[in-house]
């Protein structure tokens, strides 16, 4: 069997209370289909009893071992040896954007505090539907596969330099709400949502999406979160107003008009507050034209606009998707 090196960072507290960590290098006889999980087991047993990680289910069912693994956060039990390994190598270290506690282990407290803040349970209300058909929980199934492991919490861009975030897994939870028949406070729920770090604070770089290990897509949740939350006329503030801007400009030239672009997204004030950006991008021959480039073809693309309004796609049921003959 190959031998594989598990570069490991250890983490610990000192009597002073701040936080040391090094990196310390195992050596396994291992196969290349050997889980991560597995490796770990045999080198706290075998070689060092102090390496401190979390464990459960060992069936990617619980969540409990997520932690960085060659740079990814992924399920230690899910992932094999031989596909992580980089020259022979694996470095672990302890989930992002959370407290490290010890070595592998991280403080998961403010995770699901995110997740509390958007209260995750059905509420009562007007808008709780009576009759449901076959197709009333096509949109919830797919949130439901979330395990709470706090992987695309992890790896998430935006909370890397927003703690207010609330982050996508919590998201993927408020939709599993809002897209809930029997969830009578709907509209509540999406003002809510459309205030500042919830659903427009999103900057869908598809993180989520690559690192959750259940396929539950987090940013396709979020999307259809701002879909409804705009469709209930939730639209003043500067994430609905930036997606109006796109919306309008592309349906009008096929392309961006980005000398207007901020001015619709954060009004001129706003506007006003960026000048000195504005300055340093004039001087770098950066500053966009004031009159919009009219692309070609844009007779097609307001075709296609057309259809989808005279056809919307029913995001409640995933409706069959309507396309041009």
């Amino acid at each position: 069997m190959p031998v594989y090196t598990f570069r490991i960072q250890r983490n610990w507290k000192t009597d002073q209370g701040t936080l040391e960590s090094h990196y310390r290098d195992y050596t396994l006889d291992v196969s290349a289909t050997t889980t991560v999980l597995l490796a770990l087991e045999e080198i706290k047993s075998q070689q060092d009893g102090t390496l401190t990680f979390r464990q459960s289910c060992r069936s990617a069912i619980c969540g409990s071992c997520a932690m960085k693994i060659s740079g990814r956060t992924r399920l230690a039990c899910k992932t094999h040896v031989g596909e992580v390994a980089r020259d022979g190598v694996i470095v672990l270290a302890p989930m992002a954007n959370q407290p490290v506690i010890k070595d592998l282990v991280v403080d998961i407290g403010p995770f699901y505090k995110k997740v509390h803040q958007i209260r995750p349970y059905l509420d009562d209300g007007p808008e709780k539907a009576h009759t449901l058909d076959k197709s009333a929980y096509d949109q919830v199934n797919h949130v439901t596969q979330c395990i709470m492991c706090g992987c695309c919490y992890s790896d998430c861009t935006m909370l890397e330099v927003s703690d207010d975030f609330v982050g996508p897994a919590a998201l993927a939870k408020a939709f599993r709400v809002v897209s809930d028949p029997r969830e009578g406070q709907k509209t509540a729920r999406l003002q809510e949502l459309s205030e500042p770090s919830m659903m427009w604070s999103c900057s869908r770089c598809a993180m989520c999406v690559e690192s959750c290990p259940k396929d539950v897509k987090p940013m396709e949740a979020i999307v259809k979160l701002r879909t409804r939350g705009m469709a209930k006329g939730f639209v003043d503030g500067p994430g609905a107003k930036h997606a109006l801007a796109f919306h309008t400009d592309i349906q009008k030239w096929g392309d961006l008009n980005e000398f207007t672009l901020l001015q619709r997204t954060v009004g001129i004030m706003g506007a006003v507050a960026e000048l000195g950006t504005a300055w340093h991008l004039l001087k770098k021959g950066k500053i966009p034209s004031p009159i919009p480039h009219t692309a070609q073809g844009v007779e097609e693309l307001r075709k296609i606009y057309q259809l989808l309004e005279d056809n919307p796609i029913d995001v409640e049921t995933k409706a069959k998707e309507v396309v041009p003959e």
